[in-house]
């Protein structure tokens, strides 16, 4: 009788361990965040206790991750957390879950950005939601700031301001600012109300290199690098320093010098993804937003990671729900900036900008130590203008680097003028994307359509 209890009790403990759990799900993350993922989804059970959530790694480059399980014939995870690949990948492969059935009436999803609601829109579709932020923005040297008597700017600075500054930092000891590398590709983005990261219309989902923000900012550019010295970079010549000679760069600075470092330049072209390594400058500093045309207004340009559902998962409302907890959903949001707490001199060693406006994570946002700039764009998102374009905009690398780029070189280096090879570079750049989105369209079509047999194959019906 005591072995037949015994076995009884048993039985019992299996059914009611597994009854713990009504659906389970997989969440691919990026191997170094496994054991964060794993705190995040036992605060998701405080909320969902009947979805149990298996975090499995992959690594960053996540489309030939999941490249590699369709080949091997293995299941997708249901849920796909961090990727800043194309998007345009997967769901053109039918492997993305549109989710517009979850999203509508959602009073959460009201306080997500319009930039972030319309990142990744392919037919009306929404096919992934907003992990992250990165900004681009200038990073201020406060303390050389005070040294030079110049007063504080605001955060609203405009584009005449900017070059004031810069121009007033640059002496015989100091420059303005480090490195323009690519900023007038970003500056594309501010300096018109209608294009973004390379001068590209994602209304009329074309390049417009003849009216939008291109010639403005390549214009802005070249009269910043016209001033001798305000650009501390631009004084390196490796070719002399190769012969064993000072350059411009050393003579100014000192021979093994790292201006920037050392607080000899007021202002550094750096994004908040460069964290990692401006945390660590020895002197006081402040995130700023890029400067903006106060006859366009502000837009602060914005990268934006994402996260998507997969089309084969058996549980799409709950692979849906952990989605939303990482992504939006103020609980969750909040529970991934506490797994953030560890600091060094008094800045946290990483954390990450999230991607709603909810008054929660505003105020919970506010509290952490990290500059008060970052802290301002957050509070302004309704301003944010996405750049990232490559994450959703089919053959985006090759009609940059094949068509564009070598015209911005020509025109970098002083052998032509913008106006002179705008037009004829915009419609050799806008007729490669237009068969670039044809054969998109073409794989989208096909896979909306089988998205619906799989998704009637996969619920039985």
């Amino acid at each position: 009788m005591k072995k037949v209890r015994f076995w009884l009790s048993l039985i019992l403990m299996i059914i009611l361990a597994a009854s713990l759990f009504a659906v389970k799900i997989t969440v691919s993350v990026w191997s170094w965040d496994v054991d964060n993922y794993k705190k995040l989804a036992e605060e998701f059970n405080k909320y969902y206790p009947d979805i149990e959530v298996v975090i499995i790694a992959n690594e960053p480059d996540v489309n030939g991750f999941l490249t590699a399980k369709v080949a091997a014939r293995q299941p997708l995870p249901d849920v796909v957390a961090q990727s800043w690949e194309p998007l345009s990948y997967p769901v053109s492969q039918g492997w993305v879950y549109p989710l517009n059935e979850f999203l509508k009436d959602d009073p959460y999803y009201d306080y997500v950005p319009d930039s972030v609601k319309n990142a990744f829109k392919y037919n009306d579709k929404v096919y992934a939601l907003g992990e992250r932020l990165h900004f681009e923005a200038i990073v201020l040297n406060l303390d050389l700031l005070k040294k030079l008597n110049l007063p504080t700017p605001g955060y609203d600075w405009t584009v005449n301001e900017f070059k004031n500054y810069l121009r007033r930092a640059t002496t015989r000891e100091y420059s303005g600012i480090n490195q323009l590398w690519e900023f007038d590709t970003f500056m594309s983005a501010v300096l018109s109300d209608k294009t973004t990261f390379w001068s590209f219309d994602p209304e009329k989902r074309e390049f417009d290199l003849v009216d939008g923000g291109w010639i403005p900012a390549i214009t802005l550019q070249k009269e910043l690098k016209s001033i001798p010295g305000l650009v501390s970079d631009d004084l390196i010549n490796e070719e002399l320093r190769n012969q064993g000679q000072l350059d411009d760069y050393q003579k100014k600075f000192g021979q093994d010098a790292d201006a920037f470092r050392e607080s000899k330049v007021l202002a550094g072209f750096e994004a908040t993804y460069d964290w990692s390594w401006v945390r660590t400058l020895p002197w006081d500093f402040d995130y700023y937003p890029l400067p903006h045309d106060p006859q366009i207004g502000m837009r602060i340009p914005v990268h934006i990671n994402y996260t998507f559902v997969t089309a084969t998962t058996k549980y799409p409302k709950e692979a849906f729900l952990f989605a939303r907890f990482l992504t939006y959903d103020p609980r969750g949001v909040i529970a991934r900036l506490n797994l953030y707490n560890t600091e060094e001199n008094g800045r946290l060693i990483d954390w990450f900008v999230p991607a709603t406006m909810h008054p929660d994570v505003l105020s919970h946002f506010e509290e952490m130590k990290i500059p008060a700039g970052i802290k301002y764009m957050l509070n302004n998102l309704d301003k944010t203008v996405r750049i990232d374009m490559w994450k959703t905009v089919p053959g985006w690398f090759e009609i940059i680097w094949d068509i564009i780029f070598p015209v911005n070189e020509r025109i970098r280096s002083g052998q032509v003028q913008p106006q002179a090879v705008a037009a004829e570079t915009q419609e050799k750049a806008n007729l490669l994307l237009k068969e670039k989105w044809s054969v998109f369209e073409a794989k989208l079509a096909k896979a909306e359509k089988n998205f619906q047999k799989i998704r009637k194959q996969i619920e039985g019906k």
